[in-house]
């Protein structure tokens, strides 16, 4: 498998504006479908790549480093930059991470940023408590490439019907699966790799957030199963940026561009594109 499996990403002309969307880890560019979508309809240029290593095998998932994710994405907003007057970047969970460190590199030249339930740290009320002793195994290399962990409902989604399509895909996927419904559904296992590179990238982008000035819309839901809403407060209170807000969505998990509250998240979206 090619290190990015670029069949697999949307890319939807529109017009001079555009917006480069970012998935989560072990997630794949179909959990931005919806949004991109709604932000090509309302006029914007999409574009959301796959992750290096992502919608193939849980082997060659495991192989993802937080540096080739963010070059990826820089280098995709720098071919929209070339062609577009301004331009958005906007992910989820780790997504936003991507998405605020771009704005630290491109202080110039990012319009503005959208972080959907961005994530510092694991800190849901569906995390299982025994996670916190998975930094002890994730130093040591042998365990990090073994430890796999089973997505668990309720999968970031607090829309029963979705769960269940999910939670049929991924009680009975095995670790060698792929596919059609990987792609469709991502990883049905988290390894703990890419745990590590989530948490080492989450040190780095901590770092960047008092150099960060870009205007900076955050969204998170209220009961989010994975990350607290501590996540968003904390890049909120850090973040240099004078133009930030954040709303706090009331009917969603963590999967918010796809849950119950994903009418909002689009037009509170376009909202802040449209003013800026």
């Amino acid at each position: 498998m090619e290190q990015t499996n670029a069949k697999f990403k949307i890319y939807l002309k529109g017009g001079e504006n555009a917006i480069l969307l970012v998935h989560g880890i072990t997630g794949t560019p179909s959990e931005m479908r919806y949004l991109a979508k709604s932000l090509n309809k309302a006029g914007y240029t999409v574009l959301c790549n796959t992750l290096p290593h992502h919608c193939g095998s849980l082997e060659e998932l495991k192989k993802a480093t937080w540096q080739e994710i963010a070059a990826l994405c820089i280098d995709d907003f720098k071919s929209l930059k070339n062609e577009h007057k301004k331009v958005f970047v906007a992910g989820l969970s780790m997504g936003a991470l991507v998405s605020i460190h771009i704005a630290s590199q491109f202080p110039n030249d990012v319009t503005g940023v959208i972080a959907f339930a961005p994530t510092l740290f694991y800190d849901g009320w569906a995390v299982h408590k025994g996670q916190v002793l998975l930094p002890l195994a994730w130093h040591v290399p042998y365990f990090r490439n073994k430890i796999d962990i089973r997505e668990n409902p309720p999968y970031g989604l607090k829309d029963e019907s979705l769960r269940n399509t999910i939670h049929a895909f991924y009680s009975n996927a095995a670790k060698g699966s792929a596919g059609e419904k990987m792609v469709m559904f991502g990883s049905p296992f988290f390894p703990l790799a890419s745990l590590y590179q989530h948490h080492q990238f989450a040190k780095v982008v901590k770092k960047e957030l008092p150099r960060v000035k870009t205007p900076i819309l955050i969204m998170h839901a209220k009961e989010d199963d994975m990350t607290s809403i501590k996540n968003a407060q904390y890049i909120y209170k850090n973040i240099a940026s004078s133009d930030k807000s954040l709303i706090v969505l009331e009917n969603s998990y963590h999967m918010i561009v796809i849950d119950k509250d994903k009418e909002r998240v689009v037009d509170e979206t376009i909202r802040f594109m449209n003013s800026h």
